[in-house]
């Protein structure tokens, strides 16, 4: 298959495009990321207490969904684990062995290697809380836009591991969209909108820029359709030989 067809099909043009958008906008915008954080900026200076500066960092739901929100992906991610090698034990489980697989390794590959161990220590950005430009407080770090690299390593902001976790609830969606076109927008939509919400409980605690989620919501995305590839989902075996002969001589 050529790559210029599959880069052309809208599953991957239409999000491709609208992420592009997005970060191109951010871009030429440099100080729309820390404009927005500064919205949940309560202090002003240094020596107030990080919660202070950050009021909602403390409210719910915000502090609920930081806390337990990543429970759901590890629950799909690590069931499809348990059902995957299960299906080796029971027979009827196995025709689940490919989605288990396919859970498993994208939160391994996803939000695991992709985002926390190489993109965070890659990019080096820091996050809305030690940046000077959002809390306006002197010997902070200067704000790195989208696109360019920190230099201190213990600065992880891009992109955000919370909101990864939570766009990972659309992996079904890359199971199903084939045969059950219906409940696979349904997961999609699941995923989108839990992720934006996850999003936003780090936005507003000042542990991540919005381009932080948009480029988590990228990762998990892509990540997702490239994998779906060689699982083939939904796709009927191809006939051998041997059966298409005895059917024409039927």
């Amino acid at each position: 298959m050529k790559l210029a067809s599959v880069v052309q099909r809208p599953a991957v043009l239409i999000p491709a495009v609208a992420l592009a958008a997005l970060m191109a906008a951010f871009w030429c915008w440099k100080d729309l990321d820390p404009a927005l954080a500064r919205q949940f900026v309560s202090g002003q200076s240094a020596g107030h207490h990080l919660a202070a500066q950050w009021p909602l960092k403390e409210a719910q739901p915000w502090q609920a969904l930081y806390r337990w929100g990543v429970y759901p992906a590890w629950l799909l991610g690590g069931g499809g684990a348990a059902v995957c090698l299960a299906g080796f034990v029971w027979p009827s489980l196995k025709r689940w062995r490919a989605a288990g697989l396919f859970y498993a390794l994208l939160l391994l590959l996803g939000p695991g290697l992709i985002v926390n161990v190489l993109c965070k220590p890659y990019w080096k950005r820091p996050r809305p809380r030690d940046t000077a430009e959002v809390v306006r407080v002197d010997g902070l770090r200067p704000f790195v836009p989208v696109g360019q690299r920190g230099r201190i390593h213990e600065d992880r902001s891009f992109p955000s591991g919370h909101a990864a976790m939570a766009f990972y609830l659309m992996a079904p969606a890359f199971v199903l969209y084939r045969r059950r076109r219906r409940l696979a927008a349904a997961f999609l939509i699941l995923g989108l909108t839990y992720g934006s919400i996850m999003g936003a409980a780090r936005i507003v605690a000042g542990g991540h820029f919005a381009t932080d989620v948009l480029g988590a919501c990228g990762v998990i995305y892509f990540t997702a359709l490239a994998l779906s590839v060689p699982f083939h989902f939904g796709q009927e075996p191809a006939a051998s030989p041997n059966a298409a002969i005895a059917a024409t001589s039927t």
